[in-house]
């Protein structure tokens, strides 16, 4: 039986997102940073995406909503938290969705992570 390789992906916590210690897995296993440790604490949903994008990060977001219009096929995927989860569940959830992610759905994806499961949905914007 062969084993996975790990994968160490890189992540931008969102500013409502707690920082990268309240989740010490998915630090430990990933290049996570916070918008605040890169001075972009307070800016605007574009500019924090833009960052991602330059960096390759996937953004780990509560605020779907605001972020989705960046999915794109070229871009990093978006990782949506549930606001309903605890940084324990949310750490975890968050391992499990990122070792299960195939190469393809790093890009242009939203990865809905919540208490009943993970969602991986290729979205494209269409403007």
């Amino acid at each position: 039986m062969s084993s996975r390789k790990h994968i160490r992906h890189k992540l931008l916590l969102d500013e409502g997102v707690h920082l990268p210690q309240s989740y010490p897995e998915l630090n430990n296993l990933h290049d996570v940073i916070h918008v605040s440790q890169v001075d972009l604490r307070g800016e605007a949903d574009e500019k924090i995406f833009e960052y991602a994008k330059l960096s390759s990060r996937i953004t780990v977001v509560f605020n779907v909503k605001d972020f989705q219009k960046f999915i794109h096929p070229n871009f990093p995927s978006i990782i949506a938290l549930s606001t309903n989860l605890t940084d324990k569940q949310a750490d975890l959830k968050t391992c499990k969705a990122l070792k299960g992610l195939k190469p393809g759905e790093t890009k242009g994806h939203l990865i809905s992570i919540t208490n009943s499961g993970i969602n991986k949905k290729a979205l494209q914007n269409l403007t």
